[in-house]
């Protein structure tokens, strides 16, 4: 029989009569469904074990305290997670209020920046028309204009820049 079928017979455990061939010196042989099977003599002794009723009312109790302490463990850990909670809704509202001044920041650059550039295109329209009136005057005295160099001055000259 396999080791199962003696452990039921026998009232203890398949490892119990794994053991128990071996100090025996129990007859061994591999079956063909790949399980051991073991010879147990007839003589083998029986160690059954009585049944043992457990005691209700004790095992009653044991459950309870168990089940006492589960939930002060639950109530704690509701109150943990409640504070996390509360401490993450704080983080947030700060993180919040922090962009909210980041952005006014912002606004504010970007306002400082449009002025700056307003100011920047009227100094340049002011350059232009000082630029144009100079100009004017100056075709009104039409000083002649500088000789032009030939190709060979221009490509000589060229050459020595470089």
């Amino acid at each position: 029989m396999t080791y199962t079928e003696a452990a039921v017979r026998l009232g203890v455990t398949p490892e119990a009569v794994r053991r128990r061939a071996f100090r025996s010196n129990w007859a061994r042989q591999p079956g063909n469904d790949g399980r051991t099977r073991v010879r147990v003599p007839d003589d083998a002794p029986v160690t059954r074990s009585p049944t043992a009723l457990p005691d209700t009312p004790a095992l009653v109790l044991a459950l309870e305290a168990h089940i006492a302490t589960l939930k002060t463990d639950i109530e704690r850990l509701t109150a943990e997670l409640a504070g996390e909670r509360a401490g993450r809704q704080v983080d947030q509202e700060q993180a919040a209020a922090r962009q909210a001044d980041q952005e006014q920041q912002l606004a504010a650059a970007r306002a400082a920046a449009d002025r700056a550039t307003g100011e920047l295109v009227e100094l340049a329209r002011r350059l232009a028309q000082i630029a144009e009136t100079q100009t004017a005057a100056e075709t009104t005295e039409a000083e002649p204009e500088p000789p032009r160099r030939s190709k060979l001055g221009r490509a000589w000259g060229w050459f020595l820049r470089n």
